[in-house]
């Protein structure tokens, strides 16, 4: 069976789709991450109140009329509006659209090799390649100061360590990459989840007792918990082990996200180490469930 990858395979490994929000020249909170996290721990009506004191900040401290105190507001507000109408009439390019695979596309395992005619899965093999393990990894801080509780930060460098760790070495972790999600049953200050993925269950244990950077999160836990340090915080963890021949994805209409935006270490005809993308072509195959679910038929 031919597989028709999205993307080509790179030399370089991509960092994680989530990992790649936190980065930015200035700071990492100005990523969309930061800008994320910071949006959803504030209200709108505290955002709207904070736009009226800066406004009034301007009307009370400029030297000039009211009326010229208002000019960046309204200039800005056309200018959105502007661009919006732009977009609608694709007069200017639509961002979001930005890696959109326009039909239908899903994602398996990528050979370990690529011969000379391609990607190819043999006969008889689990038409999805290997099995998984997916773990959820969830937190929540429940304080009044949300994301300025000096704990709540804390746990977040110890978090930024692991992701870090696993990002350095993803082949001896057997770490393929990871997503974030967050929850909607709280107006702000929602529960944050990262979709994990690894090779196997085996290497999720290998990786959460012998990681320096997890047990340095572990042993802080423990000590801020025998004095209640961390009442204000929510943790979680959910790990799932999923067979070969259990799983299947389909996707439409979609850039890569989710397990389709993971990496996985590939070697080309040569021997050359490469790392490809598991989203692939659906248009003309992996027509229904079964099939994607399936083995390779002759």
């Amino acid at each position: 069976m031919e597989l028709n990858p999205l993307h080509a395979p790179t030399v370089k490994r991509p960092l994680s789709e989530s990992t790649r929000g936190w980065i930015h020249p200035t700071h990492p909170l100005m990523g969309t991450q930061g800008r994320f996290r910071i949006r959803a721990h504030f209200t709108i009506s505290d955002w709207l109140l904070i736009g009226g004191l800066l406004q009034s900040v301007v009307v009370l401290l400029l030297p000039i009329r009211p009326v010229y105190a208002l000019l960046p507001t309204f200039g800005l507000a056309i200018f959105k509006v502007t661009r919006l109408v732009l977009k609608v009439n694709g007069v200017i390019e639509n961002p979001l659209m930005e890696g959109v695979k326009q039909g239908r596309s899903c994602a398996v395992f990528p050979p370990p090799e690529i011969g000379e005619k391609g990607m190819v899965r043999p006969v008889g093999e689990s038409v999805g390649g290997d099995g998984m393990c997916i773990l959820l990894l969830s937190n929540r801080c429940n304080h009044p100061l949300g994301l300025f509780y000096s704990k709540f930060r804390e746990m977040g460098q110890y978090a930024k360590g692991m992701y870090t760790e696993l990002e350095q070495n993803p082949i001896e972790n057997g770490f393929l990459g990871y997503s974030d999600y967050s929850s909607n049953d709280s107006v702000t200050q929602p529960r944050a989840l990262s979709i994990m993925y690894f090779k196997s269950i085996d290497h999720v244990h290998k990786w959460a007792h012998s990681s320096p950077a997890h047990r340095a999160a572990w042993e802080w836990w423990d000590a801020e918990q025998k004095v209640r340090g961390v009442d204000h915080l929510t943790i979680a963890h959910e790990i799932y082990g999923v067979e070969k021949g259990k799983w299947e994805s389909i996707y439409v209409n979609a850039k890569p996200y989710d397990f389709a935006a993971t990496s996985h270490a590939i070697t080309d005809a040569g021997g050359k180490k490469l790392w490809a993308c598991p989203a692939m072509d659906a248009s003309r195959s992996f027509r229904t469930s079964a099939q994607r679910m399936g083995d390779v038929r002759g």
